[in-house]
């Protein structure tokens, strides 16, 4: 059995961040530089160190002589005075402060499994598990519990919400696209048949945070060959697949999904969520369509779980006896190739559901736009000892 209890700092706070820091230059007025400066940053002389006290307990098991090996633990984490660029009144001349606005707890199970299912003389099995559950939930933000919201683009993007998890979604709700049915009982206007049905408000659509988080590595040895495959895998997670602005609901002024094609309402299906192909200035039938209907909304979000393999290496080790006959102590040849493969759900139509196009903050995880697909790599070398 183990425990254990900590509390630990976030001492990441870049110079001057609690000072007003002035941005000085010179601007061309009436054929003459002239000097100006300003405050660029609001001041917070109460900033202070994120802090988070962790508790966890567990049991390490090994059964069978070591044959198989269990590490299993619970922990409770919970961070406090967690620093943020918090939104401001535009009143103050300013869009963020950086202050401690509230807390968050994390808590959850780390499970590892380790073991030989198999072993004999010439040939060896292990295998190691490694899964993490984790729960995260935001207890308080700020003096009110006011909700956060970040990296807004297209009418949504993330928000921070007290109850609900780091980097949830929020959007509209689609319902479908409204229909001649709809026109013909009064349901909408002639210019909306064909065009996205949404909630009337906004709510949150999905999370970027994964449930489970896992690995599965094994490694074959037989004589002097040796086999290691690594698995990896994300569960209970959304990807708001944000590329949807310009390929899915802006069809007609950029190329599109073949979805489009062939799902997009055409007066004969009623119940489809894609909406009608139309020019993207033009008239029809009287009615004008011009401009795009494009809105983040619960369409754009899909099931980000995958399952990735991460490597798969081959080698061979050389008899000491010929290794000393070239002048070496050791020789080892190999080769492998990382990201093998990767299966993740149909819903999901980018490159690699494991990306993000918010580089630049903490809680735009699984938010992705025109984001690179991870490249697959083949790799062949030589370990020499002299």
């Amino acid at each position: 059995l183990h425990t254990s209890y900590g509390l630990t700092g976030n001492s990441e706070i870049d110079a001057y961040k609690s000072l007003a820091t002035v941005t000085a230059g010179t601007h061309l007025l009436d054929g003459k530089r002239g000097p100006y400066s300003y405050l660029s940053s609001m001041a917070n002389p109460d900033l202070k160190w994120e802090k988070t006290a962790q508790f966890d307990i567990g049991f390490n098991l090994s059964l069978l002589q070591s044959r198989v090996n269990f590490d299993i633990s619970y922990y409770n984490k919970k961070t406090t005075d967690l620093l943020l660029d918090c939104p401001i009144p535009h009143s103050t001349g300013f869009k963020t402060v950086f202050k401690n606005i509230g807390s968050v707890r994390n808590s959850g199970l780390d499970i590892m499994i380790n073991g030989y299912p198999f072993r004999s003389k010439d040939f060896t099995w292990s295998s190691t598990v490694n899964l993490n559950y984790n729960k995260n939930k935001i207890l308080a933000l700020g003096d009110n519990n006011e909700d956060i919201f970040l990296y807004d683009w297209v009418g949504g993007g993330s928000v921070l919400r007290v109850g609900e998890s780091m980097g949830s979604f929020y959007g509209y709700k689609r319902y479908g696209v409204y229909t001649i049915q709809d026109f013909e009982a009064g349901d909408c206007d002639k210019n909306q048949v064909g065009r996205a049905k949404r909630s009337s408000e906004k709510e949150i659509i999905g999370k970027g945070l994964p449930d489970w988080t896992g690995s599965f590595v094994n490694t074959f040895n037989y004589k002097n060959f040796d086999l290691t495959v690594d698995m990896q895998f994300v569960w209970g997670v959304e990807t708001l697949q944000r590329f949807y602005h310009s390929t899915y609901d802006r069809f007609g002024i950029t190329n599109g999904l073949k979805q489009v094609l062939t799902d997009a309402y055409n007066g004969t299906n009623p119940n489809t969520m894609e909406q009608m192909i139309y020019l993207s200035s033009a008239k029809h039938n009287g009615v004008d369509h011009a401009g795009q209907d494009t809105t983040t909304d619960s369409q754009w979000v899909a099931n980000g779980s995958y399952m990735r393999c991460n490597l798969i290496q081959l080698g061979y080790t050389f008899d000491t006896k010929m290794s000393k006959a070239i002048g070496l102590s050791n020789l080892r040849i190999y080769a492998n190739v990382n990201n093998a493969f990767l299966i993740c759900s149909k819903d999901f139509l980018g490159y690699d559901p494991e990306s993000t196009s918010e580089t630049d903050g903490q809680f735009g995880q699984n938010m992705t736009f025109f984001s690179y697909p991870r490249a697959r790599t083949f790799t062949f070398g030589i370990n020499a000892t002299f």
